[in-house]
C-alpha cells in the first residue's frame, strides 16, 4: 500500500471518528428551557433514601422560624427532632424568613426558633435541583434528571449521616 493510501485511510478513519458522537445543533439550555423536580417527586425520593437508611418518614410539623405563622415542614424524620423541606418558589413567597439558597453545593440547615430551638431542617431548595430536558443537550454534558435526582439523594444521605451524630 502506497504512502498515498494510508494518509487517506487516516484521514477517512479519523473524519469518521469525528462525525461519531453526540448530534450536532443543540445548545446550551436558557433558564426558563430547564425544569425543576416537582414537589411530589422529590418527596418520594427523600421517602426512598429515608427508608434505604433505616429511617421512617414521620408526619409535617409545624415549625417556628421566627414568622407570624408557623412553617410547615414536609417531613420529620422519623421521630426525631431533625425534618426536611423541599422549598418551593411558593414556600418563598409565603415565608419570607427563609434563608435565600447558599452559594456553591453547600448543605443548608434551618434551625428552628423559641421552643423550636432544638429543631433542626434540612431546606431543599428546588432551583438548586433543575434539570435540562432535552435529550440531545444532555447528550453533550447538560444535567439530567437522573443527575439531579442522585444529587438529592446524596443530599439527604448527607443528611442522615450529620443527623446519625447529633442523635
Amino acid at each position: 500500500m502506497s504512502r498515498a493510501h494510508i494518509v487517506g485511510l487516516l484521514l477517512w478513519t479519523l473524519s469518521s471518528i469525528v462525525s461519531c458522537g453526540p448530534p450536532r445543533g443543540s445548545t446550551v439550555p436558557r433558564d426558563d428551557e430547564l425544569r425543576s423536580l416537582t414537589e411530589a417527586r422529590a418527596l418520594t425520593l427523600v421517602q426512598e433514601t429515608l427508608t434505604e437508611q433505616s429511617f421512617a418518614r414521620g408526619a409535617a410539623f409545624p415549625l417556628d422560624i421566627g414568622g407570624a405563622q408557623p412553617f410547615e415542614v414536609d417531613v420529620r424524620v422519623a421521630d426525631t427532632r431533625f425534618g426536611i423541606e423541599w422549598v418551593s418558589a411558593q414556600d418563598r413567597v409565603n415565608a419570607t424568613e427563609l434563608p435565600a439558597p447558599p452559594e456553591g453545593n453547600q448543605l443548608q440547615i434551618l434551625p428552628g426558633r423559641g421552643e423550636d430551638s432544638n429543631v433542626e431542617v434540612l431546606l431543599l431548595d428546588a432551583s438548586r435541583y433543575r434539570y435540562d430536558p432535552d435529550r440531545d443537550r444532555v447528550w453533550e454534558g447538560s444535567v439530567s434528571s437522573s443527575e439531579v435526582e442522585a444529587r438529592l439523594r446524596r443530599d439527604v444521605g448527607d443528611f442522615i449521616e450529620y443527623l446519625r451524630g447529633q442523635l
